[in-house]
């Protein structure tokens, strides 16, 4: 019976296309691999190589064993990786979002309710989000789209709005009702580099809008209490990050309708206890 290392082996001469680098590879010796192939040959009864001196070349009953054994290597780190996510996620809830806001509201939940339990969050786009839910890489995402799939049960979570914050000597400042994206041409901002969904439905339609990113909360949170420069806020940031406590700016609702977004928690039917509450809608 060929063993996994053969296969190994295999496709390692195949690539490389000398027995020399293959070896090297594969962490054995040129002899050892010789050696081994010749016991594959052994088993299968057939020939795999063209042999020359200082030569082997594969024959076509070679290749067709290469292809093969590429499928079954595929295989084998398919199914190790679905093991490996099964085993994770008995003990831990990996969750995904497309935006950061609605993480704050939903991982003190999660840790109450499942106190033992490993939390692990990341953002990624929605499409992406539904791959990895369907594949088991995630246990619970976040999108702004409900989601319509066989065995997918999906809730809405909460809503954010979109807030600018202003030093109250700012000339926006007095724009109490509300602003609009196009108020903010011209403007130079503080922008926070990991923000979703955010990017594609505001920052992208505001392009006479200079942007300062930072990818650090510390030192974002810094510049927006000593720099007089505008700053995005939401409602859940303001209810849940430090950053925006004791700090003397205005807080200004944003008017344009890509300011508001609905998000929506979907899980598995296996994994119906993680959907949280609904609220803030």
């Amino acid at each position: 019976m060929a063993e996994l290392n053969q296969f190994y082996q295999l496709v390692a001469i195949a690539d490389t296309g000398t027995l020399s680098k293959a070896a090297e590879i594969v962490h054995i010796s040129q002899p050892a691999l010789t050696r081994s192939i010749q016991k594959l040959e052994a088993e299968w009864n057939v020939t795999l190589f063209d042999r020359q001196k200082n030569k082997m070349t594969l024959n076509r009953t070679g290749e067709l064993a290469v292809q093969y054994a590429r499928r079954i290597l595929d295989d084998v780190n398919t199914m190790m990786g679905a093991i490996q996510a099964y085993e994770r996620s008995l003990r831990t809830i990996s969750i995904g979002s497309c935006a950061p806001g609605p993480l704050l509201e939903l991982l003190p939940e999660l840790t109450e309710r499942f106190y033992g339990m490993a939390l692990t969050s990341e953002m990624d786009s929605p499409e992406n989000l539904l791959s990895g839910l369907e594949k088991g890489t995630y246990q619970l995402i976040i999108t702004d789209q409900e989601t319509n799939m066989p065995d997918i049960l999906c809730r809405p979570f909460c809503d954010e709005y979109l807030y600018l914050t202003v030093p109250p000597a700012h000339p926006l400042a007095n724009s109490r009702e509300g602003i609009q994206l196009e108020d903010m041409a011209g403007e130079t901002m503080l922008l926070f580099k990991e923000i979703g969904i955010w990017n594609e439905r505001i920052i992208s339609k505001m392009p006479q809008t200079k942007f300062i990113l930072q990818d650090q909360d510390e030192a974002f949170s810094a510049l927006v209490q000593l720099s007089a420069l505008p700053a995005f806020a939401s409602n859940l940031t303001l209810k849940h990050s430090d950053r925006w406590q004791n700090q003397n700016r205005v807080t200004l609702p944003i008017l344009a309708p890509e300011a508001h977004v609905t998000f929506y928690c979907s899980v598995h039917k296996s994994h119906r206890t993680y959907l949280p509450d609904q609220r803030n809608l």
